[in-house]
């Protein structure tokens, strides 16, 4: 592809957001659909699935499959989301794919064009290939989140051919870039965030992604920030009973509803706000790599900054605190999501 090219994900039933997103790529960014990817799950936790999907279906954005679209495009019974059978998450997704599955009774034909949508994209830019695959190459619903080992991140470049230089996801609803050493080249893996829920950091904005061009080879890459209409998109949610509220009020206080699927930096990590971050990938004939954030404080992976050893501290005394309360949130959620569901 030559010119910037506008990444983002999880659009997630949330109707506003996709809708800001599309605009902002028209009116500030300049970037024509045609250089526009979505990494899937067009629907999921928000109020407005039909109207969402026909919005992206519309816009002549390239779509992904992700595991949500599987699984409607299936018929199957639950969204294949990867969630453990015990935790709070699935316990939602059952509401959630509930209110999907009804929302799109007799439109056969989203239902088709989820089925119709690849599994994997590939794309050239700088002279760099690239796949996009919605959780991994080797899973469409595998989490590879911000702290993910290098190790595990080498494998999975391990499933595709020698000469793929970039890995491009979704599925985790966490931006970060990361340069992955691969014997003597540096890789890149890019996670563009989510636009349909906020990134569990204290604040209510969606993420995407922007990979564009340099001389000798080189590609900026930067996860990038924006603002919409939140309120509309909570309402949306409080008006429709047979939600659970979680989401609702995730969309505006940045925090998600539960987090015993994350690891335990992510978990550590809730509302801490994320800066937006450029990574620089040189040409293969520099190997200066870098990350560049507006500061010149050193950053971890996922765009944060480290912490001080006595912050470090503190994050430990909050594991203690943290596990002693989740078994507390999940009950209490089961009973909120059974009630839901006998109104």
């Amino acid at each position: 592809m030559e010119g910037p090219v506008l990444v983002f994900g999880g659009a997630y039933s949330n109707l506003q957001a996709l809708e800001a997103v599309l605009k902002l790529a028209k009116d500030e960014l300049h970037i024509p659909v045609d250089r526009i990817i979505h990494t899937g799950d067009v629907v999921a936790y928000c109020a407005q699935p039909r109207e969402t999907t026909e919005c992206l279906r519309s816009s002549g954005v390239h779509c992904l499959m992700g595991n949500c679209e599987e699984s409607i495009a299936q018929a199957k019974s639950d969204c294949g989301c990867g969630f453990p059978e015990d935790s709070a998450c699935n316990a939602y997704s059952i509401n959630w794919y509930d209110h999907v599955t009804k929302q799109l009774l007799g439109r056969s034909d989203l239902a088709t064009w989820m089925n119709e949508l690849p599994r994997r994209m590939e794309f050239t830019m700088g002279g760099r290939r690239l796949t996009v695959v919605h959780g991994s190459p080797r899973n469409i619903s595998e989490f590879i989140w911000p702290s993910t080992s290098v190790s595990e991140l080498q494998a999975c470049f391990a499933e595709l051919p020698e000469n793929m230089d970039g890995i491009v996801n979704g599925h985790s609803g966490l931006p970060y870039a990361r340069l992955v050493p691969c014997g003597s080249r540096q890789k890149v893996w890019l996670n563009a965030g989510v636009i349909g829920l906020p990134a569990n950091d204290g604040t209510s904005r969606g993420w995407y992604a922007l990979l564009t061009p340099k001389g000798h080879g080189g590609l900026e890459i930067s996860t990038r920030s924006f603002e919409y209409d939140v309120q509309a998109a909570a309402d949306a949610i409080y008006a429709t009973p047979q939600l659970v509220r979680g989401y609702a009020d995730s969309l505006l206080s940045g925090v998600w509803p539960s987090h015993d699927i994350l690891p335990l930096e992510e978990q550590m990590n809730t509302g801490v706000a994320l800066q937006e971050n450029t990574l620089f990938w040189p040409g293969q004939e520099n190997c200066s790599n870098g990350v560049k954030n507006g500061t010149d404080k050193k950053t971890v992976p996922n765009g944060r900054h480290i912490r001080s050893a006595e912050d470090s501290r503190l994050r430990g005394q909050a594991t203690a605190a943290l596990a002693a309360v989740s078994v507390g949130v999940a009950a209490a959620l089961l009973v909120r999501v059974w009630m839901t569901r006998r109104s």
